[in-house]
């Protein structure tokens, strides 16, 4: 394939099923991310939701070599998996982390 069609095919627009698609790929890495971050099922879920949901609008992901696409999909689980921490952090009120909820 020539240059100039790699690059065309680079930067056509995907649809809703295509980007789904590559999400779904690296959804269970995404959780195990958030889980040893957490050491929590539901937070893990809900990290790994959200860094799915941060990923599926960035057109720049989907055009990563699927190396640097994993490198990106844990520097986000690593960012949501904080931001839930301090989450729960906070609805617990005392400081400490309280992930009964």
């Amino acid at each position: 394939m020539g240059y100039a069609l790699q690059e065309r095919e680079r930067q056509r627009t995907l649809a809703f099923g295509e980007k789904a698609d590559m999400l779904k790929e690296h959804e269970v890495y995404c959780y195990q991310v958030a889980y040893y971050l957490l050491q929590d099922e539901d937070s893990a879920r809900l990290a790994a939701e959200r860094t799915l949901l941060a990923l599926y609008p960035r057109c720049d992901f989907y055009m990563l070599p699927e190396k640097e696409r994993q490198a990106a999909v844990k520097a986000e689980a690593v960012r949501q998996s904080l931001q839930v921490k301090l989450l729960r952090r906070s609805a617990a009120g005392d400081g400490r982390l309280d992930f009964s909820k």
